[in-house]
């Protein structure tokens, strides 16, 4: 019997050096390269990642039964400021594995229609959140491509570059562009490694429900041709993007206030009615029973 223990052993930890040395190197670059065929870009966490974990991270999130929902959700990730590798740590976590975990203990330890609940909640719940998240993030960095975009029309005014305005507003306003400056930092990365422009701008505005920021990186890679101009169209930007902003803020209010209109017929009419009509029936009662 030890023999036998012994034995298993090993070939489980021959198994696992096998994995680890070959299997797992070789599937990380089919999944790199398959990346780069795709335009992915990735980011330099990515790059110092070469762990078993990412490998079977990078593996798992291109399985077909996953693939599709994690590309639906990885731009939600991407937008609340999270590298793709923590994108698919994240992911597998949150929506796979802690789901998982809930329905196991729930089948054991509660009723079979509970745990069927559980087991609903516990796949919604994380994704709905993913996407709020994202959606969230998604209005913050807009509202702080407004500001990148004063930033850079004043340092141009004073003869940078579009690349040197960037790189100093990723040393000078970190503060005021939290969520934004990881893409500007990205955006540096790219450029520091010998890109072209046009690709690093595209790099930049890959997230295509930011429209400031999309509107401004359309911008930067004409402003060899625009010139003095540039100005004037970094204005023009920004006026769209407040319009943009007040149209949003209208459209909250509009329907906070059907919000509010619903409840007051709901809960505000019923007693309305009874204030109102309660003596007049009182008195017909009391007319009928004499």
């Amino acid at each position: 019997m030890s023999d036998l223990l012994l034995i298993s052993a090993i070939v489980i930890a021959l198994s696992a050096l096998v994995t680890d040395r070959m299997i797992i190197p070789a599937v990380m670059i089919r999944s790199r390269t398959r990346r780069r065929l795709e335009s992915r870009h990735l980011d330099e966490a990515d790059n110092g990642a070469e762990s078993v974990f990412a490998g079977i991270a990078m593996w798992l999130v291109e399985r077909p039964i996953i693939s599709g929902d994690f590309k639906e959700l990885e731009p939600h990730l991407e937008a609340s400021g999270r590298s793709p590798s923590e994108a698919r740590y994240h992911y597998l976590l949150s929506c796979w594995l802690a789901p998982l975990l809930a329905t196991v203990a729930s089948a054991f330890f509660l009723s079979p229609e509970v745990a069927f609940l559980i087991f609903l909640a516990a796949f919604y719940v994380p994704r709905r959140g993913i996407r709020a998240a994202g959606t969230a993030s998604e209005k913050i960095q807009n509202k702080e491509a407004i500001e990148l975009c004063h930033l850079t029309r004043m340092l141009m005014e004073a003869g940078l570059t579009p690349e040197r305005c960037l790189r100093v507003i990723s040393v000078q306003a970190r503060d005021v562009l939290p969520l934004l400056i990881k893409r500007i930092d990205r955006f540096n990365r790219v450029m520091e490694s010998g890109a072209d422009r046009s690709q690093a701008f595209d790099e930049l505005c890959r997230n295509r429900n930011i429209s400031v920021l999309r509107n401004y990186a359309v911008l930067m890679k004409q402003s060899g041709s625009l010139g003095s101009r540039l100005s004037d169209s970094l204005d023009q930007i920004i006026h769209e993007g407040l319009h943009e902003q007040r149209n949003t803020l209208k459209e909250e209010t509009n329907r906070v206030g059907a919000k509010m209109t619903v409840v007051m017929m709901v809960c505000m009419l019923p007693s309305l009615f009874i204030l109102v009509g309660g003596p007049a029936a009182m008195s017909v009662i009391n007319a009928l029973g004499s």
